[in-house]
Parts: C-alpha cells; structure tokens; sequence
C-alpha cells in the first residue's frame, strides 16, 4: 500500500513539475517577439525520501526549477529609429520608472524613442539614464550614480558655430604694380550663427611683397550694415619664387569686437598658407586672360556655421548621443553608461522586461560602453528575443507526453487500489 501511495505522490510531482515546464514554454512562445527577452529554461532535479539503494528504493519524484538565461546574447536587428539601442556584450541599459526616480532597474530592450517632453523611453515605460556631457563629449561633473538622469534629446534645440579659422586658397597677380590694392570679400559668422561680410584688401608694397587689412565687417543680409569693429592691423605678406615665404606664414589674428546682433567677440585665426608651399596664397603671373588685374580666389574656408535646429540624435558604439541639427553640426549631449554585474543569471525579473539586482548578481557596475566586456552599443538596432520557437514547440510535445504519462501513473496506481479493497471484500 505504501507503494502505491508512493507512487501516486511522485506522479503528482511529475504533474506538477511538467505544469511548471509548460508553463515557462508558454511564457517564452508569448514572447518570442519581444525585445531583449531572455528565453526560461526548466530544469529538473530529481527527489529521493529516504537512502537509496538496489534493494531499497524510496523515490519522491521530480521538481523543475525554471531559470531565465539572462547572459544570453540575442540577435541584432537593423531598424529604421535611430534611438534604438542594442548591445552587443554583457551591459545593461539603466532605466527608471520616471524622470524623477532614483530607483534603477535594468534592461536589453533599447527600443527608446523621444517623448513628448524629449525623453528617451522604452515601450514598456522606462526611462534611459546617462551621464550630461560637453560638447566634447567629456561627462560635466563625476560619473557616480547618483550623477546619472533621465536622457532629454530636446535639452538643446539649436545651435551655431562662431567662426574661429579663416583660409583662402588664392592667386595675387605677380603682374600687379606697386600701388596696385586688390580686394576680396568673405563670408563669416558670429556666436549666434550670423552671417557677416568682411573685405581683404591685399596692397602690393614690393616686388614681393603684399600689406593685407581687414575692414570691420558688415550684415551680409544686406551688404551695407556695419556690425561690428575689426581691431586695426595689418599683415605682411612676402613670396619666394611664388610661393608664400616663411617670415609671415603665422597665423594672423583677426579681433572683431561690439557685434550689433549682441554675440560674443570673436577671436579668428587667419592662416595665408604653408611656408614654401602654394597651398594658400601664392603670386604667380594671373590665369585670366581679360587683362584685368585682380586676386583669383580658389577656395575660401572657415568653420562657422549659421544657425541649425535640432532634427535628430544618434549613438555611437561607446554610448555617446549626439545632437544632430540642420546646419551639418553635431555634438555629444550625453554618456550613456552601461551597467555590468558579476553574476548576471542571479538579476531578479520584473513587469516590463527589466531586472532589479539581487545578493546573487551583486550591484551593477557602471562602465563605457565597450569596456570591461559591457559590449558596444549598436544606433538603429534592437537585440532580439533569445526564444526559438522551433526548440519551444519541441519542448512542450516532450512536456506533454511526460505529463500524459504521470497521469497514467495515476489512474493505473488508483485501479490497484480498486483491486485491493475489492480483494478485502
């Protein structure tokens, strides 16, 4: 009798260990499709009352332990947001319930998009943290946890880039007279990305040699309008053979000062050239035929930038987001960091795919992206669920039989015991 009892009980387990099983199969089939899922695995162990041995033997049944396989790498997928994020190593994305919480859980699924209010989210609701950077991308500030918030893309919503370095590539006549004065006008802006004109006036004062000034700029909107004042001075300029000789090939500093559109002074950089070279200025017989003479302007370059609107971000391998704007310009607004832990399958599960740190996973160790096995962050991407659904439906026809079986365990055990009664009767 105890036998069958015995027997029954382990059916039971095996019932309920099966049910377990199936359980973690139909948890993985519905979320085949969702991003950064980590697929469960049951695992059985098998339970024994009493010593075992040949002669002997007091089984107590089976008991599944399912386990998320958190350390699984899922596949990378192309994407057409490019605040998508996935990573390709170990990290874990920090999120928060709100901007305001404090509270960090952590997550692979990097399916951010702007809110509203401009704050990168997940679709189940979390918010990414990072670190505010420079636009040099250097963190403003430390990197303690407590330093971290919510990442805004519209923190900034434009920008310009004041002028700073002025070159021409450029031809003054060797054919000029002494007296001769020639002028050229360029383009150049200030600190709030307005477009202003200033004229060079190159004057031949030898043979080889060349006086340039620098008129106070003007609007270029209309041409006339002066808006600011350029700091008197003048450069020397004197050739070799054509070539731009070495006594005035530094830089020339060109001051503008008390811009009408209330930017900053600027502080700009004239370079004529490499010294022994024809790589910027040089005086040569003119290439133009019309008799005229007249400087021949190739190239003009300077890194100003008008005023752009902010239009998109991007992140790069080592979690930097840049600010994408209109203009061509683009900078670094956060770092975001990548959370690591020394025992990641012992991360606790929470509602919205994400995971809080526990004994056994030990606290998150926040790190570069691409650092300390964190893994690069992949722009425009999304790591996969880890789920084959092919091995998933395998697993449930095995969970099926072995539970079907467990029942006739059951019912055979249960018509023995119909047997003995019926026997005492």
């Amino acid at each position: 009798m105890s036998s069958l009892s015995s027997s029954m009980n382990i059916a039971v387990t095996a019932l309920n260990a099966q049910s377990a099983a199936v359980s973690s199969i139909s948890n993985n089939l519905a979320n085949s499709q969702t991003i950064g899922y980590k697929s469960t695995q049951a695992s059985f162990y098998s339970l024994v009352t009493g010593t075992s041995s040949q002669r002997n033997f007091t089984g107590g049944g089976v008991i599944a332990n399912p386990a998320q396989n958190i350390a699984q790498q899922g596949m990378i997928i192309g994407t057409e947001n490019d605040t998508d994020m996935a990573i390709d190593g170990d990290g874990f994305f920090a999120v928060t319930t709100s901007t305001a919480s404090d509270v960090f859980a952590y997550t692979r699924a990097g399916d951010f998009f702007p809110d509203d209010d401009g704050y990168l989210v997940n679709s189940n609701g979390y918010f990414l943290q990072g670190y505010p950077t420079d636009e040099q991308g250097v963190v403003i500030g430390n990197t303690s946890p407590a330093s971290l918030e919510a990442v805004n893309i519209h923190a900034v919503t434009g920008t310009a880039v004041a002028t700073s370095d002025l070159a021409l590539q450029a031809n003054l006549p060797a054919t000029a007279a002494i007296g001769d004065t020639l002028t050229t006008s360029v383009e150049i802006f200030d600190s709030l990305g307005v477009a202003h004109t200033v004229t060079l006036t190159y004057e031949k004062t030898a043979i080889n040699t060349w006086d340039m000034t620098v008129s106070d700029p003007v609007l270029s909107s209309d041409g006339t309008t002066v808006s600011g004042t350029t700091t008197p001075a003048t450069l020397t300029l004197t050739f070799d053979d054509g070539r731009l000789d070495t006594a005035s090939a530094d830089p020339f500093p060109i001051a503008i000062t008390g811009w009408t559109t209330g930017a900053s002074d600027s502080a700009i950089a004239y370079d004529p050239g490499t010294s022994g070279l024809a790589d910027g200025l040089s005086q040569y017989a003119p290439g133009n035929t019309d008799g005229d003479v007249k400087i021949e302007v190739d190239r003009v370059v300077q890194n100003g930038v008008r005023y752009g609107a902010f239009y998109s971000s991007t992140v790069t391998q080592d979690g930097l987001v840049y600010a994408n704007f209109d203009n061509g310009v683009s900078y670094p607004i956060y770092q975001v960091p990548l959370g690591t832990f020394t025992n990641v399958n012992g991360l606790e599960a929470i509602s919205g795919n994400a995971y809080l740190p526990t004994t056994q996973s030990g606290t998150a160790t926040f790190v570069t992206a691409g650092t300390a096995g964190s893994g690069a962050v992949f722009s425009g991407s999304l790591e996969s669920s880890t789920v084959d659904t092919a091995d998933e439906f395998s697993k449930l026809i095995t969970a099926q039989q072995a539970y079907s079986a467990a029942s006739e365990v059951i019912q055979s055990a249960q018509e023995m015991f119909d047997d003995i009664i019926n026997a005492k009767r």
